[in-house]
């Protein structure tokens, strides 16, 4: 997840664009990294026609910083205007951008889906945490007093409480106001999925953050994945790697962990992912890790099944048509569905807890 959207204005770092021979298919490896959506994103293609590669990196690089401008939900884009009529109690007309209408549409259903845990609805609420400012050097982060944080929890802002009718949007609760940091990632990767294909790229991998996709193969082989240890920042003894899986094409594996973007005040960790139930930082999880075909459903899902916690993710996964999960609980116990448990290799002496799920259409796209 998820995997949280910056708030910064997104701006491309272009590090390196490098090729090197691929013995096995005749291939070259062309990467290239920039920095959007608030996080370094890996571009990653295997091609012989180095024209072709060049033309789809940068055809990504622009999509990323376009639909980042417009998904901005606080600034002058698209979205920041929407958001902006909304608290004003007005009408928010989509003019000329479709790819908003399709987010909150979409998101309206996996909210559904999720029991209000995926619940992009409560930008106010996340914007109070200020995780936005993170980049900040010494930023002095405060805590929300609990009368706001209660204040905003009462107005309950869900995506439910949407109208959408000829191309405008209002909202019948006041309180509304779109932050889809938990979804626009994925929405994104799936978007540069169809550029590549655009270009005839058969083998690739996009990486945002740890959250990715891939094409094809590489080399001819499934493409290796390792999953963060989420215990690594406060126990250095532990591996940085804690499982590793093989992705096969179209596949993507999305992780949402409480180490990705937090603040200590006096020795306690807050982190982004907040639950819309008390308006505080989830609690009873470390990470969750999705495997599915639909990178958008798997950012969506590990935020909800992160903000269920321990008891509640079996439930919510089998609502939103889950099949492949991994969470690993704050006394470090690590759940896996039988699928998963078929698929990851766990690098730690520790066994999974293995939690069955019975899906009727297992991982089904909206």
């Amino acid at each position: 997840m998820n995997t949280y959207f910056n708030y910064l204005c997104s701006t491309l770092l272009i590090i390196f664009l490098s090729a090197c021979q691929s013995s096995e298919h005749n291939q070259k490896v062309y990467q290239q990294q920039l920095f959007t959506f608030g996080t370094l994103v890996d571009i990653t293609i295997l091609s012989d026609n180095s024209e072709q590669a060049s033309q789809a990196i940068n055809a990504i690089s622009s999509e990323f910083d376009r639909l980042h401008s417009l998904w901005h939900p606080w600034n002058n884009g698209a979205l920041g205007e929407i958001n902006k009529n909304l608290a004003r109690s007005e009408q928010a007309a989509i003019t000329g951008e479709q790819s908003i209408l399709r987010l909150i549409e979409d998101s309206k259903i996996l909210s559904e889906k999720s029991n209000g845990l995926f619940n992009p609805a409560i930008g106010q609420l996340v914007r109070l945490w200020q995780f936005d400012k993170i980049e900040k050097e010494n930023y002095q982060f405060k805590i929300p007093t609990s009368e706001t944080i209660q204040n905003l929890v009462t107005q309950n802002p869900q995506m439910q409480d949407i109208l959408i009718h000829d191309q405008k949007i209002r909202s019948s609760n006041p309180s509304v106001s779109f932050d889809f940091g938990a979804f626009a990632k994925g929405v994104a990767i799936e978007n540069m999925m169809q550029i590549l294909k655009t270009h005839h790229i058969a083998n690739a991998l996009i990486n945002a953050g740890g959250d990715l996709k891939v094409l094809g193969t590489k080399n001819g082989k499934a493409w290796r994945i390792g999953i963060k240890n989420p215990v690594i920042t406060h126990d250095s003894s532990r591996k940085a790697i804690i499982a590793a899986i093989n992705l096969n094409d179209s596949e993507t594996l999305f992780t949402s962990g409480n180490y990705e973007r937090f603040f200590e005040i006096k020795g306690k960790r807050y982190h982004h992912i907040i639950d819309p139930r008390s308006g505080y930082p989830a609690t009873g999880t470390q990470s969750v890790t999705i495997l599915t075909q639909d990178a958008a459903l798997a950012d969506a899902a590990s935020t909800a099944l992160f903000i269920a916690g321990p008891d509640q993710w079996p439930e919510i996964a089998k609502k939103m048509g889950i099949q492949h999960v991994m969470l690993i609980s704050d006394d470090n116990t690590i759940y896996m569905t039988p699928a998963m448990a078929k698929r990851i290799d766990l690098l730690t002496e520790a066994k999974a807890e293995i939690i069955p799920i019975i899906l009727k259409q297992p991982g089904k796209s909206l």
